[in-house]
């Protein structure tokens, strides 16, 4: 009887049912608790920047009352300095993701496909730039920049940008081609192809989802960047969201809390939705496929 009983024991000392009732049980709590922490901040956004500021300095409420809600919060949005950041913002971004993308999937492809010596050590040698603050290499960046004429250009903040995103995306790249056979390239060689357009037609279409997960990163790094922004683009019409935004209320602006959400929410809103729609790319970007 001991046996049978301990068989049947998990663990916990309960039976199997029972444990995995109470194990499906925690992970419904755990669920729970990762999504009000995930969504409740943009819940606090949208429902304060869809109130009157009156209501924003009453104190906070889980659910306005109807005469409290407006939307004429939203005309921040047509701000003429918040549509030069927004558009600033979207310049610097998709110039970013661009030179990423392309430069990291030509790395990674000479990483991946050419021998030559020390190359284990440049790809680990590109990790080192993370070990510095952005503050760190702020300050030298605005001297080069400053004598090189790229000081408040979006150009030069791009370049910024794109180193800081390139090492990441480098590795990714370059673990993704090795789990591409080489005998697909050679096959291609063999009817007729050049290195190149095997590279455009073979390669290239395979790396579809480290390409997008390259994107997303060079995504979020671009578009959430402060430090870089604020020392490279000290000039007002040149700069991005987030110093910008901060520049506004530091000069004084008649700017309320509710309006402040209204742009925060602006802010958030995409990386969430192109977070959200390529999801399943970015999964199997960092996929390690069997060769």
């Amino acid at each position: 009887m001991s046996n049978d009983s301990s068989s049947t024991s998990g663990v916990l000392g309960l039976d199997h049912e029972t444990e995995e009732r109470l194990h499906r049980i925690v992970l419904g709590i755990s669920g729970l608790i990762a999504a009000f922490v995930g969504i409740f901040p943009i819940y606090w956004m949208a429902q304060n920047s869809l109130v009157t500021r009156q209501a924003v300095l009453d104190g906070p409420v889980l659910i306005p009352s109807p005469e409290e809600v407006t939307l004429s919060n939203f005309a921040i949005i047509f701000n003429n300095d918040v549509v030069m950041y927004f558009f600033n913002t979207t310049v610097v971004t998709i110039g970013t993701i661009v030179s990423v993308c392309i430069l990291s999937l030509i790395a990674g492809y000479g990483l991946a496909r050419f021998e030559w010596s020390q190359k284990e050590n440049f790809a680990r040698f590109l990790l080192f730039g993370y070990m510095f603050s952005p503050i760190v290499l702020g300050l030298p960046l605005y001297l080069i920049w400053q004598s090189l004429g790229l000081l408040n250009t979006r150009v030069g903040l791009i370049i910024s940008l794109t180193a800081i995103s390139m090492p990441f995306s480098v590795w990714l790249m370059w673990k993704y081609i090795q789990t591409i056979p080489r005998s697909m390239e050679e096959s291609a060689w063999v009817a007729g192809a050049s290195r190149w357009r095997a590279f455009r037609d073979v390669v290239v279409p395979q790396t579809k989802p480290s390409i997008i997960a390259a994107a997303l990163f060079a995504f979020a790094i671009a578009w959430n960047d402060f430090t870089f922004a604020q020392i490279l683009l000290p000039k007002n019409e040149a700069t991005t969201f987030a110093p910008g935004m901060m520049r506004l209320v530091n000069q004084g602006y008649n700017i309320g809390w509710n309006e402040i959400m209204v742009v925060s929410l602006l802010m958030t809103v995409p990386p969430l939705l192109f977070a959200y729609f390529l999801q399943d790319y970015l999964l199997k970007g960092f996929e390690i496929r069997s060769l």
